[in-house]
């Protein structure tokens, strides 16, 4: 990869686009051979531990609430029918094996109330795009 030119105030006057390599002008954004346009395969900010954070992992004591109060209703609703197929199979083996699968039960619910927690949130007001005209 080819190094910047830097004129003589220290400033970068041109650099290569870091897909293609074409050599792009001071303060380019976009390159004009292929896709890249500026700020390409940077991580936007993690931002948890918003209220509706809050709400929806309080709202997943009932598996899958929060992941539908927070815009990802497939999900939600996976959740909260394979929290009954679950129940359902646990009751059907509950003398076999002593009631020892009611151990992972916990784990399964606290797992969704985190993943609630930490999933991004589609409704929020922040990702509604603006109308353009």
């Amino acid at each position: 990869m080819a190094a910047p030119e830097v004129n003589v105030s220290g400033q970068y006057s041109s650099f290569p686009c870091p897909l293609c390599g074409e050599t792009l002008p001071p303060g380019a954004t976009a390159c004009t051979r292929c896709d890249w346009v500026k700020g390409y395969r940077h991580r936007q900010p993690v931002t948890a531990g918003t209220p509706r954070d809050l709400i929806a992992a309080a709202m997943s004591i009932v598996p899958g609430a929060g992941h539908i109060f927070k815009g990802h209703v497939k999900m939600g609703i996976a959740y909260l029918v394979g929290t009954f197929v679950a129940l359902f199979f646990i009751g059907l083996v509950w003398m076999v094996s002593m009631g020892f699968q009611l151990v992972v039960l916990p784990f399964y619910w606290v797992w969704v109330m985190l993943h609630a927690y930490l999933i991004s949130d589609l409704k929020a007001v922040d990702h509604i795009p603006a109308k353009i005209g």
